[in-house]
């Protein structure tokens, strides 16, 4: 992830652009701290840096004593929801994106930490978080690519443009200075352009971190570390003019609302009748 050019080099700059000199930074997820980093390198005054991971927050701290930064930044261990600031900030940092985009429950991460965090007509990074997807021709994915989750068939594995079965649709969009709430529920339905062996649904995330700057995790996209998310389905044979029915629903995980996340999905085909001849 810190390795992701298309991912790091635009969130440094996106970055720069949002925070000013004396900002007050709270950066969720810090993990090792490079954005928290950026943030300093910007101007920022202070910065807040809360991860669950202890041992990444030790690998940041040690890497902000040795660069006399220790003063600069407070690294808090814990989930940003059981953290209690003792000032607001001016930016929020979030980057607990990931393949599905919101399953990694950045929105309710960022919806608490607005109100209880941020200042009045303070900036959150990122601006905006998109979902898109497309029906996809995808097999699993060779050995040595890929993930299972669980035992929902969930696989996260690069899907090339080739795989698709129509021109890829935003399912949703969040403007994270607007309301939203923890859970994404949505339908659409898509129009097959291209005879194929359906076997699930591609997403994945396109991100504005700020104004100008941007990550697209698109298969029609140089490949990101995000790669793409693979919904399996049964497999079926369709044709162009088909349609395919589509409902995702992505949501924190009731067991452990705060680290897990819950995806389901539903897809319904729609086949077109085709008189005899064609």
């Amino acid at each position: 992830m810190v390795l992701d050019p298309l991912r790091t080099n635009e969130l440094n700059s996106a970055i720069h652009k949002v925070v000013k000199k004396g900002d007050v930074v709270c950066d969720i997820g810090a993990g090792l701290g490079l954005l928290s980093y950026f943030a300093l390198s910007a101007g920022a005054k202070f910065v807040y840096a809360i991860d669950c991971d202890n041992e990444s927050l030790s690998l940041a701290a040690d890497h902000a004593r040795k660069h006399g930064l220790s003063d600069k930044i407070a690294f808090i261990e814990g989930h940003s929801a059981d953290v209690h600031l003792p000032e607001k900030v001016d930016v929020i940092i979030c980057e607990t994106i990931g393949s599905a985009a919101f399953d990694e429950n950045i929105l309710a991460a960022l919806s608490d930490a607005k109100k209880r965090f941020l200042k009045p007509g303070g900036k959150i990074i990122p601006s905006t978080v998109e979902l898109w997807g497309a029906p996809t021709t995808f097999p699993s994915p060779p050995v040595g690519e890929g993930r299972g989750e669980g035992d929902i068939g969930i696989q996260t594995s690069s899907v090339r443009a080739n795989n698709l079965l129509c021109e890829p649709q935003r399912l949703a969009q969040i403007n994270t200075t607007g309301k939203f709430g923890s859970k994404n529920h949505l339908r659409h339905t898509f129009k097959i352009q291209k005879s194929g062996k359906f076997r699930g649904m591609a997403i994945w995330p396109k991100i504005e971190w700020a104004k100008g700057f941007a990550t697209d995790a698109s298969p029609l996209k140089p490949l990101t570390h995000w790669k793409q998310c693979v919904l399996p389905d049964k497999k079926r044979m369709v044709k162009a003019g088909d349609c395919l029915k589509f409902e995702l629903i992505i949501r924190p995980n009731i067991a452990n609302p705060k680290e897990q996340t819950e995806i389901l999905w539903k897809i319904v085909p729609s086949f077109v009748r085709r008189g005899k001849g064609r």
